[in-house]
């Protein structure tokens, strides 16, 4: 039984929720440690009261970005096989334990762990800059969960492109990984970059994509 960090949608959105990718300002993050609790995973994967917060994070070389395709029998079945920008996954209460809270705080210290467990590269905090946010209820899996969506600049840790993906397939075991220019992955004329190899982006990946070329412009 798995249990992770979730928050009422009531309290990250008072009013109406904003879809898309959000400025930093548009949830207050006090609240996610003000209010957030721990919960049984596959309890709240069926409860759209409340929102899952999962950092979410780019790894980014130069105008390059890391891209990878998820293996289809994913442990999030609904994303299967799908391309995403993407690394990170559920705030969980060992997240609590560790020594940097105090520093870092809740969503940063999650963060770096799930960036080691899921690609093998292990960074200095200052390295993880929050971009925005991402909400979205355009499918199932996207709506019961929020995003605080962070770049990683991977300059200086000792490795070129091909070491990089190597690494992080070795980690992660995705189905491929490959690198884009985010020029390619939206394009000039404001429109969204075709998934490699004839695939398909996940909800999130559309988003952070946007949001990225916007920070990275």
């Amino acid at each position: 039984m798995k249990f992770i960090l979730v928050v009422d949608r009531k309290h990250l959105f008072p009013g109406l929720s904003p879809q898309g990718f959000l400025p930093l300002d548009a949830i207050d993050l006090g609240v996610v440690e003000r209010w957030g609790f721990f919960a049984e995973r596959d309890h709240m994967e069926q409860c759209s009261h409340y929102k899952q917060i999962i950092p979410y994070i780019a790894l980014t070389l130069g105008r390059d970005v890391l891209c990878y395709q998820r293996q289809r029998r994913h442990s999030e079945q609904r994303l299967g096989g799908l391309w995403t920008i993407g690394f990170g996954g559920h705030i969980e209460p060992i997240d609590r334990d560790r020594p940097e809270l105090r520093e870092l705080g809740l969503l940063k210290v999650a963060a770096l762990r799930e960036l080691v467990e899921e690609t093998g590269l292990d960074v200095p905090a200052s390295s993880l800059v929050a971009r925005g946010c991402i909400n979205s209820e355009a499918e199932d899996v996207s709506s019961v969960h929020a995003g605080i969506f962070y770049q990683v600049q991977l300059e200086g840790i000792g490795l070129d492109r091909e070491q990089i993906v190597a690494r992080v397939t070795e980690q992660a075991e995705p189905h491929r990984v490959l690198w884009r220019s985010i020029d390619e992955l939206w394009r000039p004329d404001g429109s969204l970059g075709s998934a490699p190899e004839d695939g398909r982006w996940e909800d999130w990946a559309r988003i952070a994509i946007e949001g990225l070329r916007r920070k990275m412009q």
